[in-house]
């Protein structure tokens, strides 16, 4: 602390300079930064995250097998159990002869967290050579976060006739 002597119309007055400096803030904010990213998730449980994930794979999918079959013109399946949480994308209705993943090279299923409920309108669905979902009806998947039910569920929509999925 730094004590100065101000004299004004006859009076001595003390001012005295509390505060931190610019090296304390920066050495805090860092601190306080890193307990954010490692400690904060755990506080909150991965769960959220695993449902987040598994939304966007199952997502992922169903965008890639719509533009494989739009691609080869031909028809494109995913096959999803809602009971193991596997999804599998193939040219026949069991996934017999598969579609390539392109990040692996291998054929492309997925396996979804435990954490994560599942349920479908339409477990297999295929899209057709212009990109239309077979049957041509809207499919939906809700995605649920089975550790914590009062998170809301994650939903996704396969239009009828154009295929597209939000």
């Amino acid at each position: 602390m730094v004590q100065r002597n101000f004299i004004q119309r006859g009076f001595t007055l003390k001012h005295v300079q509390c505060g931190f400096t610019l090296v304390e803030l920066v050495a805090v904010i860092t601190i306080v930064g890193l307990l954010a990213a490692v400690a904060g998730p755990k506080f909150i449980g991965s769960a959220t995250f695993e449902t987040r994930g598994a939304q966007g794979t199952l997502l992922a999918a169903l965008r890639y097998a719509q533009k494989t079959a739009v691609a080869q013109r031909r028809y494109v399946y995913l096959n999803l159990n809602t009971t193991t949480r596997t999804l599998c994308l193939g040219y026949t209705s069991n996934c017999s002869s598969a579609v390539i993943d392109p990040s692996t090279q291998v054929a492309y299923t997925k396996v979804l967290p435990s954490t994560v409920a599942l349920s479908t309108t339409q477990a297999a669905l295929a899209f057709d050579g212009l990109g239309r979902p077979v049957p041509n009806a809207s499919a939906s998947y809700s995605l649920q976060n089975a550790t914590d039910l009062s998170e809301a569920p994650r939903n996704i929509v396969v239009e009828a006739e154009t295929g597209y999925v939000r």
